[in-house]
């Protein structure tokens, strides 16, 4: 997952040739909406974005191309297989769209990452051995044997499947119509291949609303189905690793090599930039009050757009 960065493409293809090069749909979406602005519009692309089979991902871009001349056209232009759950490979188990994770850990070390470079990664060291600890503790708050973020995810599935309908061919497969959309779909289930026509369980490894609608017609338990990527045991795997503690500098042992002097500091004009550069479709940070919006009022007269030094009641009164 990548910002769409122009070295980035030709390198993962080269070092990375059997790895899915995927392309943030926020950057894209705040690259494409500097010429189709308005809110419509941006949930039209999530939708297109979230779709995860072509037949929905069609729908909604005929839902997207009334709002605009060319608009699809402009759209398209940005890679589908890179941004759309449509085209993702379903072998990772993993549908996510954006950078989140990254944007959160840069945002996570923003104080640490304008320290000196040794102080930097022994703070950067010292808050991932901690965050692995607390981690780990959180495993033994689960209530069963899968995280909570895939049984909130597999409990919004069985809400959607109680409106599913199910029609059976006698021995794996199931015709299920979805009516939870504006346009009713059907989806082909097939329980010995644990598949959907719909891809959302190949995508994401837990039963979607049409497979869990066909398990429940045959009396069949859902969670056994959820990928074992979700287990607490996986989990745990993931941070089995623990970072040793470190002593101070003051105790490390001395080198023998020559030390390394860092580079000279060339001072560049104007104030140093500690935060990103922000999207103008990006929400503001939240707590901060913002001077958007707010209106001039007068002192003089109590009207609004102009002060009292160009009030035209003062004005009138001179003359």
């Amino acid at each position: 997952m990548s910002d769409m960065q122009k070295g980035l493409l030709k390198a993962v293809s080269e070092v990375l040739p059997e790895s899915e090069h995927r392309w943030c749909s926020r950057h894209i979406l705040a690259n494409w909406s500097k010429d189709w602005r308005g809110l419509e519009r941006r949930n039209n692309f999530w939708r297109c974005a979230r779709a995860s089979c072509v037949a929905e991902l069609n729908f909604h871009l005929d839902s997207l191309n009334m709002l605009g001349n060319g608009i699809c056209e402009s759209l398209l232009r940005y890679n589908k297989e890179t941004w759309c759950r449509a085209y993702f490979n379903c072998d990772r188990k993993c549908d996510i769209i954006d950078n989140n994770m990254c944007e959160t850990f840069n945002a996570w070390i923003l104080a640490d990452r304008h320290k000196t470079i040794i102080t930097m990664l022994e703070e950067i060291r010292v808050k991932m051995m901690e965050r692995i600890g607390k981690l780990r503790e959180f495993a033994d708050t689960w209530i069963c044997d899968i995280s909570p973020i895939a049984m909130k995810v597999y409990q919004d599935n069985m809400a959607q499947s109680m409106r599913c309908t199910i029609k059976w061919n006698g021995e794996y497969s199931y015709e299920v119509e979805d009516t939870s959309l504006r346009v009713v779909l059907k989806h082909c289930v097939n329980m010995q291949a644990q598949t959907c026509t719909c891809r959302s369980w190949m995508l994401k490894g837990i039963p979607c609303a049409h497979a869990i609608a066909a398990m429940h017609f045959k009396n069949l338990d859902p969670i056994n189905y959820i990928s074992h990527w979700y287990h607490k045991s996986t989990y745990l795997k993931a941070y089995s690793t623990f970072i040793q503690p470190v002593s101070n500098m003051q105790m490390w042992p001395t080198s023998t090599n020559p030390p390394i002097e860092p580079p000279p500091i060339k001072k560049m004009p104007g104030r140093p930039k500690k935060k990103r550069r922000r999207e103008e479709t990006e929400h503001p940070t939240s707590g901060k009050l913002s001077r958007r919006g707010m209106e001039m009022t007068c002192s003089n007269c109590g009207g609004y757009g102009h002060n009292k030094r160009s009030c035209p009641k003062k004005m009138w009164r001179k003359r």
